[in-house]
């Protein structure tokens, strides 16, 4: 999670489920802080979470409350942990007590938890063993990568762009009903973007040596707005107008036939992060409004 003074924070229910961190299904809806596909994360975990953490000297206390940024950025967590674990059972992996021992030894070797919690203690080992058991992840085969492209490119955890920036809705009307008339969209690209050398680029976004980039890229440094426009594109289908800060998008989400080479090169590299940063922004999440607001575009809460 991200807490700044400890970087070990995530949850699997398997270890913990004597600790209730998530409701039975037939549980209230009233009781849930948090909800993942179905999975609910209780009210009385993130409380005693956020207790233990504050108790611990992990999360600041103004005036006798945690702030709402920190309850937020906690409540994220453990939604990011209820995911690994509901990942790791889609492609048969799990946490091993291996896992558990070495980040339990690393932890040990460079943190104080004198004031933790047995419950702290685990749930840290738990959340952070997570990243072990997804770095054993493999990457879909060409053919399953195809089908998760197709029904949902962000399933993937990485997005393959071209882009147009207008000043007006109007203009980015005019470029979408082009398109409808089978421009490319390249080529609408140079024709209408005011973005620098978009007549050379076509309007792509990508990394140095790659088509694609990162769906948590996205997340931490594009435009909201432009980045959940591109969450909802279909590949090969013009979207928008989508409003941002810098002007008014047509996005346009690259058939998987035209990128599949780069996104093999992202995933080989990461495969299991990249795939739960995916699952994650295509998951159905609900968040107690008194909480915030899962918000895609960021991969987090935010206020409502």
């Amino acid at each position: 999670m991200a807490m700044k003074s400890n970087k070990f924070l995530v949850v699997k229910p398997a270890l913990l489920a004597a600790l209730a961190i998530f409701t039975t299904a037939c549980g209230a809806t009233s009781n849930a802080a948090a909800e993942i596909n179905g999975r609910k994360i209780s009210r009385a975990e993130l409380e005693q979470t956020i207790t233990e953490l504050s108790e611990a000297g992990q999360a600041p206390v103004v005036d006798g409350e945690v702030d709402g940024e920190t309850v937020r950025s906690i409540l994220s967590a453990l939604v990011q942990g209820a995911a690994t674990d509901q990942l790791l059972k889609k492609y048969d992996e799990e946490i091993t007590q291996a896992d558990r021992d070495e980040i339990e030894a690393k932890i040990t070797e460079s943190t104080d938890t004198s004031t933790y919690t047995q419950h702290l203690k685990d749930l840290i080992i738990e959340l952070n063993a997570g990243s072990l058991a997804l770095a054993r992840v493999k990457a879909p085969d060409a053919k399953k990568a195809a089908e998760m492209y197709d029904k949902s490119p962000a399933s993937l955890g990485v997005l393959c762009v071209r882009h147009l920036v207008v000043k007006t809705e109007a203009t980015a009307n005019e470029a979408l009903a082009k398109f409808a008339g089978c421009a490319e969209f390249a080529a609408l690209a140079g024709e209408f973007s005011t973005e620098p050398k978009a007549n050379e680029s076509g309007g792509a976004l990508g990394g140095a040596d790659n088509a694609c980039i990162t769906l948590t890229e996205y997340q931490s440094g594009f435009d909201p707005g432009f980045t959940a426009g591109a969450l909802l594109a279909k590949p090969g289908v013009a979207y928008g107008p989508v409003k941002s800060s810098f002007g008014y998008h047509v996005i346009y989400v690259r058939p998987f036939t035209e990128v599949s080479e780069d996104i093999s090169k992202l995933l080989a590299t990461n495969a299991g992060v990249n795939l739960l940063t995916g699952f994650i922004a295509t998951s159905k999440i609900n968040v107690d409004s008194a909480y915030g607001v899962w918000n895609a575009a960021r991969g987090g809460i935010v206020t409502s």
